[in-house]
């Protein structure tokens, strides 16, 4: 059984560490914290180090192991590194709305191109291992593929056993800021396909036991997902300038501690399939 689980789009893109670190350290220099900026050289200097022994070909072996067990190395430990700046560049407000959600004003699954595959089709296609069929000759709904839950571990061969998941629900984006977009915005962000962490094929039944709730609320049970499920997460955010509450800052900081540990899918998601 090899390791399966890369989404065919690819993954959000990681700020270099180097200029990332690099931005917090003048950003703390300009306004004076000189105990934070000891420790973000601090951190800095480690990334540096950590990449100089990676290019020297530290932790040279037979090669073997699997996608999961790299998370643990020296590369992909900067890369969390950028993805906690990231993090710690997200606003940090309460949750509110001026006004009421309704998540008819976030329309999805559209069809922009006229082809007769919506969103909710595109992704399935996009995202599916296998070669996908159709319910008609039309080849506009999906019926079977092959996917694996990026939470679980689970594959799947029914598309009727898959949601697509805002990764950032509708109703968590309204209460992070994005109630006051207009109504072009919020079809944008219900339909991005230009970020593989936004709409992901999940399993049913977790993506509905998620609903709207941030990880300081809900998480998936298996802990090997929740690297990836962090740093997904701080990149919708970010693209879309979301905020984040100070518990749900901390809960995602805690995930990504996760990223170290030898049984992590890590920043991928490389579940088995």
């Amino acid at each position: 059984m090899g390791s399966v689980g890369m989404r065919a789009r690819g993954r959000a893109p990681v700020v270099p560490v180097g200029l990332a670190l690099a931005v917090v350290v003048v950003m703390l220099a300009l306004t004076g914290c000189s105990a934070e900026l000891r420790e973000a050289a601090r951190l800095a200097d480690e990334a540096v180090s950590a990449v100089e022994q990676a290019a020297d070909g530290v932790g040279d072996g037979d090669g073997g192991g699997s996608g999961a067990g790299a998370v643990g190395g020296v590369t992909p430990a900067a890369d969390v590194l950028a993805v906690r700046a990231m993090l710690d560049g997200l606003e940090v407000a309460g949750r509110e709305s001026g006004i009421k959600y309704d998540r008819d004003d976030w329309r999805h699954w559209v069809d922009d191109d006229r082809d007769c595959q919506n969103t909710r089709a595109e992704v399935l296609i996009e995202e599916s291992l296998a070669d996908t069929t159709f319910a008609d000759g039309e080849r506009c709904r999906v019926t079977q593929g092959r996917w694996v839950g990026p939470w679980s571990g689970e594959v799947f061969t029914e598309a009727s056993e898959v949601d697509i998941d805002h990764h950032v629900p509708l109703g968590h984006a309204h209460e992070s800021g994005g109630w006051d977009w207009d109504e072009e915005r919020k079809r944008e962000y219900a339909n991005d396909r230009g970020l593989a962490a936004s709409l992901q094929a999940t399993k049913a039944s977790l993506n509905r036991a998620k609903g709207k709730q941030a990880p300081d609320e809900w998480r998936p049970e298996d802990t090997r997902g929740w690297c990836r499920y962090a740093a997904d997460w701080i990149a919708v955010k970010q693209r879309w300038e979301l905020t984040v509450t100070g518990a749900e800052r901390g809960a995602l900081a805690e995930m990504l501690d996760s990223c170290a540990d030898g049984d992590s899918w890590g920043l991928d998601g490389m579940a088995g399939g």
